[in-house]
């Protein structure tokens, strides 16, 4: 994640204009480990920038993966979620309750890229999908 005159730099670099709006959202997104909808984000911001639209949020997401400095993690829900991390890491998602936790472990990194003909990787992410703690807490004492 970025400090401000990091994030500055990128957009200067990049030809692209920084508004308050794009700084704020890339900065709640930083702050936060729960990779958050554009949704969520948008509730967490409106009080302090109540003129900012649901659609901004998107599009700054947009533009903000688009430079490289967000990415897109799959989840059980319909909505994409967001991490401001976006060095190699993996994630271990919640089938029940749509968690997303970040794994961060050596030996994923350099798993082998599957063999398609024509295929070129660029970059791989583990998804591990089940229960997290809590939920699975839940399921099992519906069972007993």
């Amino acid at each position: 994640m970025k400090n401000r005159d990091e994030v500055r730099e990128l957009f200067k670099a990049k030809k692209v204009p920084l508004t308050h709006q794009r700084l704020a959202v890339y900065e709640e997104l930083s702050g936060r480990k729960d990779h958050p909808s554009a949704e969520a984000l948008y509730e967490s911001l409106k009080k302090d920038y109540p003129s900012l639209s649901l659609a901004t949020v998107y599009k700054t997401l947009q533009t903000l993966h688009e430079m490289g400095m967000v990415a897109r993690v799959d989840s059980p829900a319909a909505q994409a979620r967001y991490d401001a991390i976006v060095e190699t890491h993996h994630h271990a998602v919640c089938t029940a309750c749509g968690r997303i936790e970040d794994l961060f472990d050596p030996r994923l990194d350099t798993l082998p890229a599957p063999k398609a003909e024509g295929f070129v990787p660029s970059g791989h992410s583990v998804h591990f999908h089940g229960l997290c703690a809590r939920c699975a807490k839940a399921s099992a004492q519906k069972t007993r």
